[in-house]
């Protein structure tokens, strides 16, 4: 059987979430698989090189389409077939919802991480709701054979809401990658890491894009309430907004303790959370909410929110407050920094509760799914 990837997730330079998902993924199902033959299919004007896809049953297809006229095709057109790009074909992953016309006869193994751009709308800019609506995810899971989706809630979400058959979901948790995101870093890596940062003795770590979803700004206002000598380290990408959060650091009362650092390579971010006192978490709205699972597995406490995905990702095992509530996550934030007993708790359930994530199993319930 021949199987053609979407690789056209992991086409930036800094892999996002969704990417580092098709990263970790992809490479383990090709590990497992030797009979099927795999077709890895990008679209870009220079050659890409995936050191990790090199498999004796893999081969690539790239096309130099613009990327603009390419999607106009697909949704427009319908022409042309994701088949004539890749050749014949028996399945499509698409580990994302993207822009795709494919013949009747082709099988569609879709994941589906995240539907906050249906039902939180106003946390997108217009061109992201702009491009959500093309995709059109509720016909794209329609029209799906299959579809990973990456947690019970995700699940429960599009069978009551969007209406897609229950019995064609396959619920496929993430998982920690357990080499990198453990208690037992180098110290001199720590070291190392803290130095080059530049990160403060004591500190709350915070790691996601810079857009309102994340729930930053209600974030700083807790830090500021906060009983606490320690910093507020923010990391991530610039997303939609994020001058306005930018603003809120640099005016807030408690401005020379938070530090933004930007982008921080995968390499170093486990290094980064362990060096903190506590990771916290207060998004709005997660199909999964990886990041504070990666917190529980190096040892460190989290404080998350007690909505949609989040609860189910961490059990008993980290704090959960309402994340529209500043009192809730300020206190929070307090017993964390301030109990030990509690600390202590949270960190060992934590780490047992990450042991049960790993990304063997993620692909091992995918290959299930491409058969």
């Amino acid at each position: 059987m021949k199987i053609a990837i979407d690789l056209r997730g992991l086409q930036g330079k800094e892999p996002s979430g969704v990417g580092y998902f098709t990263l970790q993924v992809v490479e383990r199902l090709l590990e497992r698989d030797k009979y099927n033959k795999y077709l890895l299919y990008y679209n870009a004007f220079q050659k890409k090189v995936f050191n990790q896809f090199h498999f004796v049953n893999v081969e690539y297809k790239q096309t130099r389409i613009p990327n603009r006229i390419l999607n106009f095709c697909f949704k427009f057109l319908g022409y042309p077939k994701f088949e004539s790009l890749t050749g014949e074909t028996n399945v499509v992953f698409m580990p994302n919802p993207n822009m795709i016309s494919l013949r009747n006869t082709t099988k569609l193994v879709l994941v589906v991480h995240d539907l906050s751009p249906l039902f939180m709308p106003e946390m997108y800019s217009w061109k992201s709701r702009l491009w959500h609506w093309l995709i059109n995810i509720p016909a794209l899971c329609k029209r799906a054979d299959k579809i990973l989706a990456v947690s019970n809630f995700t699940k429960q979400t599009l069978v009551e809401k969007v209406n897609i058959n229950h019995e064609k979901i396959t619920v496929g948790l993430l998982g920690v990658d357990h080499e990198r995101y453990n208690p037992n870093l180098e110290e001199n890596k720590l070291r190392y890491v803290r130095n080059v940062y530049g990160l403060p003795g004591q500190f709350i770590c915070f790691i996601a894009t810079l857009e309102p979803r994340k729930n930053l700004d209600r974030l700083i206002e807790a830090f500021e309430q906060l009983d606490y000598d320690g910093s507020l380290v923010v990391i991530g990408k610039l997303g939609w907004k994020y001058g306005k959060v930018l603003e809120r650091m640099h005016t807030s009362s408690k401005a020379k303790k938070i530090i933004y650092l930007g982008y921080v390579s995968e390499p170093d971010k486990p290094y980064v959370i362990k060096l903190s006192d506590v990771f916290a978490w207060p998004s709005l709205y997660e199909g999964f909410g990886l990041p504070v699972l990666e917190a529980m597995a190096v040892g460190v406490p989290v404080l998350t929110s007690n909505v949609t995905s989040l609860p189910e990702v961490v059990g008993e095992s980290a704090l959960t407050v309402n994340p529209y509530q500043i009192a809730d996550i300020k206190n929070g934030l307090q017993q964390l920094l301030d109990q030990t007993n509690l600390r202590e708790l949270y960190i060992k359930n934590g780490l047992e509760r990450a042991k049960q994530f790993n990304w063997d199993t993620t692909a091992e319930t995918l290959g299930n799914l491409l058969k």
